[in-house]
């Protein structure tokens, strides 16, 4: 029998930059889901994207997408 458990946390979506100045956007848990402080979930920009571009894209996301939903399937977890 297969199990899962899904949970649903708030995110926002901030812009880095990596080593080389090449910006990237990552999802910053604001909820105190434990697994969810266990995991980076990053997204890379198409090539030739710029810092202000990837605030533009992460402004949007902020502004348009609501929870994150993270589904643990078989029982699986994050960590020990």
């Amino acid at each position: 029998m297969t199990t899962s458990r899904t949970e649903r946390g708030d995110f926002l979506f901030k812009v880095s930059e990596s080593a080389d100045g090449t910006p990237w956007i990552s999802l910053e848990p604001r909820t105190s889901i434990p697994e969810f402080r266990k995991v980076l979930v990053g997204f890379d920009l198409k090539p030739g994207a710029d810092i202000h571009h990837a605030e533009n894209v992460a402004r949007y996301l902020n502004d348009n997408l609501g929870n994150l939903a993270l589904t643990f399937l078989d029982g699986a977890k994050i960590g020990s």
